[in-house]
């Protein structure tokens, strides 16, 4: 039976060959889409129970699929972490901390997320001695935005173990001072020296952030996402909602394999799906964050001697890569720098000979070269993106990167003209708006919040934008059932105000979503 028919609508979609030919309506039957057609011919459809939404003009597209954001920390952002995401100095910094420490006595370490001293004035990262005038009694554990570096008290330093004579991890850093002590910054694996120590998160906790960021992605016409760092207790929780029947989104979970602050691999999970979820791919991180200079390049950062950090040992990145694809698992590989993708890339083409359909994906894919993307064509490598890094992170590449990288920077367009399957994704909380559409307006106008222009010959087109953001972003996950307006596929879609091929680029960010639809049943709506 059709329970909802929507018309008077104007339909997107962006599969190959797609063309609204006058259509205006869409019908649906349970969780799937029925019909598409005029109304004169669906409106027969109608039944006493079926609901009718006269969409007076709007424009119906697929549902956004972020294909690469960290969801619960998303949530944990809104629920149990302190945001300091936009604090304007170092100072600002540590009143909030001291602030939020005393106004929650009862939590056991202080931890926080979010700053990027690119942005302030002074330019200098905290270190220990300006978190201990926060607090020096309770351990406090500071998140720089790009989640790759971290600052610790004296506390947190004491608690983990870590002085002077602490040897660094393989694949990370204990930043040391001019006395030969712990400035207690971290960065890479050397961050699970103490991320290992704080209190875990109960299951209970982890749906709580899933459930908060779920609520946001709404509003963003988000109905799919790629959650691309999963632990075990993570996928347990997923699970445990999926069961219940309580995501409310489609989730591809890419499990981590190798985990910070250990030598030991997580065990490899069996493939798992769902009508809502599924695990079909694992994760590895290469390097480093490109706005904090731990992403590994060839040559060095601009005006200095630094080229970030290549986490993974060659050989058993590969062995345990092929481990996964013997269990029918695919690889996503986190790789930014030059030089982390193309050890990347050069572990896929061995690979490609045994597992040629196998899931390989490039995750941020930040500086390739031509040579680079002519591999991935050629051994069919996807890659998830994220433009919306040019928005809120331009001016740390600016500041960072020479010219010649520079003009690499996020090639998205080199991308598609070597046929690459590219999908376009946030990787919030990195980035503080995730809105999708303002990824959309990176992608065609290249340009930082402060107005500045990064190569701009890398742009791409709306549809091309849109595109990335919906069927793109549901084939890199190996999905068919989602992503475009087509007989059969599953109802997630949206309604928007307006029509985005049709929008002036300085209005994009200005477009409202006005109802979320996921199985063919309204979760969001404006309320207009």
């Amino acid at each position: 039976m059709t329970n909802l028919l929507i018309h008077n609508a104007n339909l997107l979609s962006f599969q190959e060959g797609y063309n609204a030919n006058g259509n205006d309506a869409i019908a649906i039957n349970g969780n799937t889409i029925e019909a598409i057609g005029t109304y004169e011919e669906l409106k027969s459809l109608i039944q006493p129970e079926t609901q009718v939404i006269d969409a007076g003009g709007k424009t119906l597209m697929p549902g956004f699929n972020d294909s690469h954001i960290h969801i619960w920390k998303v949530g944990n952002l809104k629920t149990f972490m302190l945001d300091v995401r936009g604090v304007k100095s170092k100072d600002e910094l540590v009143q909030l901390i001291k602030d939020y420490h005393q106004k929650n006595p009862h939590l056991q370490w202080i931890t926080a997320r979010g700053f990027n001293e690119a942005a302030w004035q002074e330019k200098s990262m905290p270190t220990k001695d300006d978190l201990d005038k926060a607090s020096i009694e309770k351990p406090i554990y500071l998140i720089r935005t790009c989640a790759h570096i971290a600052v610790c008290n004296s506390k947190a330093l004491e608690m983990a173990g870590i002085d002077h004579t602490t040897v660094s991890p393989v694949g990370g850093t204990i930043q040391l001072g001019a006395d030969g002590k712990p400035t207690g910054i971290l960065n890479e694996t050397a961050l699970g020296l103490v991320t290992n120590k704080i209190p875990p998160y109960s299951i209970e906790d982890l749906k709580i952030m899933i459930r908060a960021c779920r609520e946001e992605m709404y509003q963003y016409g988000i109905t799919a996402a790629t959650d691309p760092a999963v632990d075990p207790l993570l996928i347990k929780a997923y699970k445990e909602m999926d069961v219940a029947g309580e995501l409310g989104f489609r989730l591809n979970a890419l499990p981590i394999i190798l985990p910070d602050g250990s030598n030991d691999a997580y065990p490899i999970p069996k493939p798992y799906s769902s009508d809502f979820m599924q695990i079909n791919t694992v994760k590895f991180f290469a390097d480093g964050g490109l706005s904090g200079k731990t992403s590994a390049l060839k040559k060095h950062y601009k005006n200095s001697t630094e080229q970030g950090v290549l986490r993974l040992n060659k050989d058993r990145y590969t062995q345990l890569s092929r481990q996964c694809m013997e269990k029918g698992l695919g690889v996503a590989t986190h790789a930014i720098g030059d030089a982390a993708i193309e050890m990347v890339i050069d572990v896929y083409q061995d690979l490609c000979k045994d597992f040629p359909s196998v899931i390989k994906r490039i995750e941020h894919l930040g500086l390739p070269e031509k040579k680079h993307l002519e591999s991935m064509a050629a051994n069919n490598i996807a890659c998830s993106m994220q433009t919306i890094f040019l928005s809120e992170l331009g001016k740390n590449f600016i500041q960072y990167l020479d010219d010649d990288y520079l003009n690499q920077c996020y090639p998205v367009q080199s991308v598609l003209q070597q046929d690459i399957l590219m999908a376009l994704s946030s990787d919030a909380p990195v980035v503080k708006n995730f809105n999708p559409l303002k990824g959309i307006s990176a992608a065609i106008t290249r340009s930082t919040n402060e107005g500045e222009v990064i190569a701009p010959e890398e742009s791409i087109s709306m549809a091309a934008a849109l595109k990335a953001y919906t069927i793109s972003a549901a084939t890199i996950g190996g999905e068919t059932r989602f992503g475009s307006l087509q007989n059969g596929q599953l109802a997630d879609f949206i309604l928007l105000d307006k029509n985005p091929l049709t929008t002036a680029l300085n209005e994009i960010t200005q477009i409202k979503v006005l109802k979320t639809f996921v199985d063919g049943k309204e979760v969001w709506s404006r309320g207009l």
